[in-house]
């Protein structure tokens, strides 16, 4: 289970007031006019960059949020290969596992820039394979064809582009369980499964079986009891369970 802390940083401004003293006045009415003229030409000036920056504050945010809504996509669909389904990808925060049935092969990246336009929504990264020396730049790219959507990139190594399958019909089943980790949840082995099955739709949605892999975790002070699953998706995907305050968090 990984941890992110946010840090809020708060900048103080103090406003310093000026008071110049006029024990000898000297301004002249050629003086004066010069000084408006000079305060009319930066006040444009100034508001222009203030504009300038508000459109880069925008503009940022706008990827942003267009690069977490292809994430979404990518992360939410079980993705194989055309005529071959057991060919997989499944992507991740930051990450990409292909599988071509027998081995498996991680990617990772880091995005750049995202867009869309002419059907086709494209997410621009960095990516690299496992034993690369350097990271390589491409773009992964989602299109809708045929009723249904596709994902390619040159980033991924076993096929060059992927379709969207059918997420598993069923729902997620834990297995495994045993004392005294039931016990440490209260016997809401129901729940757990509820919350795992909710995970896996948005993370690993060909995942059909958690199977709990015997560790537990407990935290006496704060209450809390956590576990590690595994799930039978081409990825391999494992899965925390944190059960606090009787119900559970997923993790992964």
């Amino acid at each position: 289970m990984q941890k992110k802390n946010k840090v809020m940083l708060a900048a103080a401004i103090g406003m310093v007031a000026i008071v110049i003293g006029s024990t000898a006045v000297r301004c002249s009415i050629a003086h004066t006019v010069e000084e408006s003229a000079q305060s009319e030409a930066q006040a444009p000036a100034e508001s222009i960059a203030q504009d300038a920056d508000g459109a880069n504050a925008g503009g940022t945010a706008s990827a942003a949020d267009a690069s977490q809504e292809i994430a979404k996509l990518l992360q939410g669909n079980v993705w194989q290969a055309e005529g071959a389904p057991e060919k997989t990808i499944e992507f991740r925060e930051g990450s990409f596992v292909e599988s071509d049935g027998t081995s498996v092969r991680l990617t990772v990246f880091d995005a750049k820039e995202a867009g869309e336009g002419n059907g086709q929504k494209h997410l621009d990264i960095d990516f690299m394979r496992e034993g690369d020396p350097y990271a390589t730049s491409a773009s992964i790219i989602v299109e809708e064809k045929d009723g249904a959507l596709t994902v390619a990139s040159d980033a991924f190594a076993v096929e060059p582009r992927y379709v969207q399958g059918k997420a598993a019909g069923t729902a997620v089943s834990v297995s495994g369980l045993a004392e005294p980790y039931t016990g440490l949840i209260d016997g809401k082995a129901g729940e757990l499964a509820s919350a795992v099955g909710s995970w896996c739709a948005s993370h690993a949605p060909s995942a059909t079986v958690a199977s709990f892999d015997g560790e537990v975790y407990l935290d006496v002070r704060g209450g809390r009891v956590s576990a590690t699953f595994h799930l039978d998706d081409a990825a391999s995907t494992i899965v925390t369970a944190v059960y606090e305050d009787g119900s559970f968090a997923m993790a992964g």
